[in-house]
Parts: C-alpha cells; sequence; structure tokens
C-alpha cells in the first residue's frame, strides 16, 4: 500500500517527504544547540567551581606562638563546614619561601619573624566574597591569629564574572529556544497543513478526532526520535573532540550529569514534536470547511 493516497501526485508526495526530512533536520540542529547552550551553563558553572576550589586563605600567626598551638588550632578549624582542606605550613617552609621571594638570607642580618601558617581551603559554596570575609573576621578573633590573607580580588572578579555569565547563558537560551521552538512548530504546521484535506476527508466518512490524530501524532514521535538521535551523537561528537582540545573544561570526571543532559535533549525533542503535532491537527479537526483554502 502507498504511504500516501492516491490523489496526492508525485510532486507532492516529494515535497512532503523533504518537508518531513526537512522537519527531521530542524529539530536535529535546534536539540543540538540547546543542548549545546547547555553543556556550556554546565561546564562554565563546574570550571568556575573549580577555580573556587583553588583559591586559599592563609592565618598567620604571631612570631612568639608556639607551634603545637598552631597545629592544635589547625585541628580544630579543620572540622567547620566551610573549610574543605587545611594543611600547616612550617616555620621553615614559609622562611624558605620568604627568602626565594625576597632573592636573599634575610635571617642572616635580622631575626626571623616569620613563623608556621595554616593553608585552609574554602567550600565552594563559601568561595565568595562575603563569606570570605566573615570566615575571616571569625578566624581573626582567635588572639594567637595576627591575620588573615587571601586574594580578595581574584575571589571578586570570579564571582562577579559567574554571576554575570549565568545570566547571559539564560537569557540567550532563552531566546534562542523560543525562536529554534517556534521554528520546528511552524515546520510541523505546515506538513499538518498540507494534509488539511485529508484530515477534513476522513472525518467526514465517520473518523473519530483520536483515529485522524494518531497518525500526525506518530509521525511527530518519529521525527522527535530522530531528531533527538542524530542531536545527540552530534552533542557526544562534540563533547569528545571538546574533551581532546580543551580537557579542564569540557570535564568527564562526573558523567552522570553528562549523561543527564543528553537525555534530557532526548526527552525534550520527542515531546515537543508529540505536542505540537496534537495542538496543530486539533486546529485542523475543529476548522470550518470555508476557512480549509486559507
Amino acid at each position: 500500500m502507498s504511504k500516501y493516497p492516491d490523489s496526492i501526485d508525485k510532486i507532492t508526495k516529494a515535497r512532503l517527504r523533504f518537508s518531513a526530512f526537512g522537519s527531521v533536520v530542524s529539530i536535529a540542529l535546534t536539540m543540538f544547540f540547546i543542548g549545546t547552550l547547555a553543556f556550556f551553563a554546565y561546564f562554565s558553572t563546574q570550571y568556575i567551581r573549580n577555580l573556587s576550589k583553588k583559591i586559599e586563605m592563609e592565618i598567620l600567626f604571631f612570631a612568639d606562638v608556639k607551634e603545637a598551638d598552631i597545629v592544635s588550632m589547625e585541628q580544630r578549624i579543620k572540622m567547620e563546614p566551610f573549610i574543605a582542606s587545611s594543611r600547616v605550613s612550617s616555620r621553615q617552609e614559609n622562611t624558605q619561601e620568604a627568602i626565594r621571594t625576597i632573592g636573599n638570607n634575610y635571617t642572616d642580618i635580622i631575626s626571623n619573624p616569620i613563623n608556621a601558617s595554616i593553608i585552609i581551603s574554602v567550600d565552594p559554596k563559601y568561595a565568595n566574597s562575603d563569606s570570605l570575609q566573615v570566615i575571616s573576621k571569625r578566624i581573626k578573633k582567635e588572639q594567637i591569629v595576627q591575620d588573615v590573607q587571601y586574594p580578595d580580588f581574584l575571589v571578586k572578579s570570579i564571582s562577579d564574572n559567574f554571576r554575570t555569565l549565568q545570566i547571559v547563558v539564560l537569557i540567550i537560551s532563552a531566546i534562542f529556544m523560543l525562536i529554534s521552538m517556534l521554528l520546528i512548530a511552524n515546520s510541523i504546521r505546515l506538513h499538518i497543513y498540507a494534509k488539511r484535506f485529508n484530515i477534513k476527508s476522513m472525518l467526514l466518512v465517520g473518523a473519530t478526532r483520536s483515529f485522524v490524530r494518531g497518525p500526525f501524532v506518530l509521525k511527530g514521535l518519529n521525527q522527535g526520535v530522530w531528531g533527538g538521535a542524530i542531536a545527540v551523537v552530534l552533542l557526544g561528537l562534540m563533547l569528545y573532540q571538546g574533551n581532546l582540545l580543551f580537557p579542564q573544561f569540557v570535564d568527564f570526571s562526573n558523567i552522570l550529569p553528562i549523561s543527564l543532559i543528553l537525555l534530557g535533549v532526548f526527552v525534550f525533542s520527542i515531546l515537543f514534536t508529540i505536542i505540537v503535532s496534537i495542538i496543530s491537527v486539533n486546529r485542523y479537526i475543529r476548522i470550518k470547511d470555508e476557512r480549509l483554502y486559507l
């Protein structure tokens, strides 16, 4: 049996096939673009979080404070929820670092004023300027603490850029998703529009609305599956190439979120095409006869 009714000539058949192919390509490209934006947002967030993990605070002590007291304090503060990791940098380590920085051994001229210190890495949830200021003030209340140092300018820069990046990606994603979804919806509606007379003929001979709706929903499902599958393959190739070129940015260390985004793109492709197909065919099921020619 022919895929199309005999009343449709070869040219119309070819146009319908090309329209269906164009719909699949449009869906695939749209889902690929949406997936690309989703991955960019995810990897950008992860990259900035990784930068935040590298931000360290150094707790400096007075010269007369015993190293045993410093070790004791380190054991105490490492239990705080805002601490990701901590370690004691001994007086000898700090002295050698100072000598390398200055370029000569200052201890030959003056007594060594440098004491041991504690280097802490803050949990990424607290790696923002406001939280670090609160943490710094809290630590400075300890009588043996002379000062707390951290790269405040770098923290502010990362925090501000992160917020800006989130807003920009969200706006761009929303705009292009809307445009892309409208284009896909229009493509599907045009395909159903070409069969509006068939829909009306089936209703006139007694077919139920669900029976008429079925083939179009199934076709929308097929287009969504193919479009989503092609998009997932393209996204997979993009991620593979991105990992080769920019391994620090396209990081596969946590595969679960990546898998969920790919699955989300595939499922969204199917659901969207089904919903648009139902809405479009319902329009021509309810349309008046005189409007069929418009």
